[in-house]
């Protein structure tokens, strides 16, 4: 890792020749209408760690599948649900087995676009046998035993024999799965990549090999995998044998990658050599008073990602940052509030939305908009309401606060705490967010208080190589539920997973005298409850109370939004369960001859809700 010194540094000049010469060696029809062409690591993509979608969830990874793979339901441009590789499905009376009809002209093809096999249910059971193999280590096999009858005991091995495992496949066509307990959220869940088949007989020819590059992978889905050269370049070319081709209005897509290519991508937009970018924060203002730039950009949805400073309770950093002091420290009540009240997210957020920097802030861990209650959004249920309601800043409680910590702590730590903050060097936004952060809170709180320390790390493999050991005292992290239900939002802070995010588990106040992680008791109280909504949703809404009340993290802010400028048109696309806040296909993305540009998108938005508002009218 690398600490960083006040100040911006880079290399742009030298990178910015090497992906001139990228551009230049794309084949000549690169140019024409129906080809997407833009640059990454953005606010979106960074490169994949894994093409195996079995293995891992992380953004990057499971975008390249959601226009890879199909599943066996799927969301129309509006959000609403729609069959796929499901034609038809029958729940029981008692909301505990599924029962799937597939379609029967769905086949698995190579990379080069000939036919392998047919798509059959067993490749249901064969991926999810995969998953629930510990030994492969699939970040998605709490997705799955969470949900499906004897998954759990398989994983634990408790059991061996995977027919006891409630995923059957009754006959080529007809797949069927046996729940645990009734879920409300079950049928959407399935267009989560833990549920996406796999052939099996592939799957076990290529052993550890699959999903380590364009051949080891076979598809199913909209779009081929035509190239893939790691941290250089991948295409995507439409599938010619897919079953429902006629959705894909884009013939193959470009993605070059650039470790600088928030700073590139405005120039190679305007010279037309990309088509596609998200607006780096810092140029937003002279884009908008420029009119031909404006008719080029419009605002970008906000997405399904909360973001939130987390506190680390079992720091694994060097001792040169003294680990054991932010340790003691961070088990502070006084010490966590401090830093929670001290924090200007607004100030922060600005670095990505300088014009509307309130419709990207967030008060809770949980975004607006996953789910409501008769009109009312969770966010403003019980006591969520008080923290929706207000703002977290407040330096005249941060220095109250501040106070009390140094008291409480005095003997027990040296002043002033490091803050170790690392941060991935893909955006500059992120960059001049992590300076903003730093300056600003030393400032409030004194720098006898606290040393924040920036530490950069590249974007590939940044979770993996900083979060997941725990080299962090505080970060800025990103969590969207695979679900739309407030159970999916709170997997971080569950016991089974915080080893991977900021253990909180070990955080002493969240202890109860009989030794039990109180959020988790919480959590299994409020997901035990399966018919009464409201009362479910107000559990969970305490739960997450509570972990706000004890500063365990700070919500900041929405990902997605900003601005971006582009030919594709943005109400294009199947989105996800999440509607538009989680549109990751690139199935039915449509290019402009024109951008929208920001005068002409809010009647282009008034179309989209109107034509929305019919579709659903039509539904019920």
């Amino acid at each position: 890792m690398r600490e960083v010194k006040r100040g911006l540094t880079g290399m742009r000049g030298a990178l910015f020749s090497v992906l001139l010469l990228c551009l230049s060696l794309l084949p000549l029809d690169a140019a024409r209408a129906s080809e997407y062409v833009t640059v990454y690591p953005n606010g979106v993509f960074s490169e994949l760690t894994t093409a195996n979608y079995l293995k891992d969830s992380a953004t990057s990874n499971i975008s390249l599948a959601y226009s890879t793979q199909d599943g066996l339901v799927e969301f129309d441009r509006f959000g609403y649900l729609i069959p796929c590789i499901a034609k038809s499905w029958e729940i029981s009376d008692d909301n505990l087995t599924c029962t799937f009809h597939l379609r029967d002209d769905i086949k698995w093809y190579t990379w080069e676009g000939k036919e392998y096999a047919p798509l059959v249910a067993q490749d249901f059971v064969d991926s999810a046998k995969w998953i629930l193999t510990k030994a492969n280590a699939s970040s998605q096999s709490n997705t799955i035993y969470t949900s499906i009858k004897n998954a759990r005991e398989f994983y634990e091995g408790k059991i061996t024999d995977f027919g006891e495992v409630g995923v059957k496949a009754l006959d080529d066509h007809t797949l069927q799965y046996t729940l645990l307990k009734p879920i409300p959220y079950f049928i959407k869940q399935l267009s989560f990549t833990a549920f996406f088949p796999v052939n099996g007989k592939f799957l076990a020819e290529k052993g550890d090999r699959f999903g380590s590059s364009k051949e080891n992978l076979l598809y199913c889905g909209a779009y081929l995998l035509t190239e893939f050269e790691p941290q250089q370049r991948r295409i995507l070319t439409a599938n010619d044998g897919y079953w429902n081709k006629e959705a894909n209005e884009v013939e193959e897509m470009v993605f070059i990658y650039n470790a600088e290519a928030s700073a590139l991508g405005p120039e190679l937009f305007l010279r037309g050599e990309i088509n596609d970018f998200v607006l780096p924060g810092s140029i937003v203002d002279e884009w908008m008073k420029d009119p031909a730039k404006k008719a080029m950009m419009y605002p970008n949805n906000l997405t399904n990602m909360s973001y939130f400073l987390a506190f680390n309770f079992e720091p694994k950093y060097e001792e040169q940052y003294a680990p054991a002091d932010w340790a003691v420290a961070v088990n502070d009540l006084s010490f966590r509030k401090s830093l929670f009240h001290a924090f200007d997210r607004e100030a922060a957020v600005l670095t990505v939305e300088p014009f509307n920097p309130k419709r990207k802030l967030l008060n809770t861990f949980t975004r607006r908009g996953l789910v409501s209650l008769a009109g009312v959004d969770y966010t403003q249920l019980g006591g969520l309401k008080e923290y929706s309601d207000n703002e977290s800043f407040n330096p005249e409680k941060a220095l109250e606060y501040r106070d009390k910590a140094l008291e409480s702590l005095k003997g027990r730590v040296k002043f002033p705490i490091r803050v170790v903050m690392p941060y991935a060097t893909n955006n500059v936004d992120t960059a001049n967010r992590m300076q903003i952060i730093e300056q600003q809170m030393e400032k409030l709180l004194g720098t006898d208080y606290i040393d924040i320390v920036l530490v950069s790390y590249p974007a590939t493999g940044y979770n993996q190589e900083v979060r997941v050991p725990g080299k962090f005292s505080m970060m800025e992290s990103g969590w969207g539920p695979d679900f739309a239900d407030p159970y999916g939002m709170m997997v971080p802070l569950m016991a089974a997973s915080t080893n991977r995010w900021f253990r909180t588990d070990r955080a002493k106040d969240l202890q109860s005298a009989d030794g039990h992680y109180r959020l988790e008791t919480m959590f299994e109280e409020a997901a035990s409850e399966v018919k009464d909504m409201k009362r479910r949703y107000e559990l969970f809404a305490e739960a997450e109370k509570l972990a706000l009340d004890n500063a365990v993290l700070i919500p900041f802010y929405t990902s997605g939004g900003g601005y971006r400028a582009s030919l594709l048109d943005p109400f294009s696309g199947l989105t996800g369960q999440m509607g538009r806040f989680g549109a990751f296909k690139m199935k039915g993305i449509k290019m402009l001859e024109k951008p929208v540009g920001m005068d002409d998108y809010p009647k282009a938005l008034e179309r989209y809700e109107s034509e929305r508002a019919a579709a659903g009218a039509a539904l019920k």
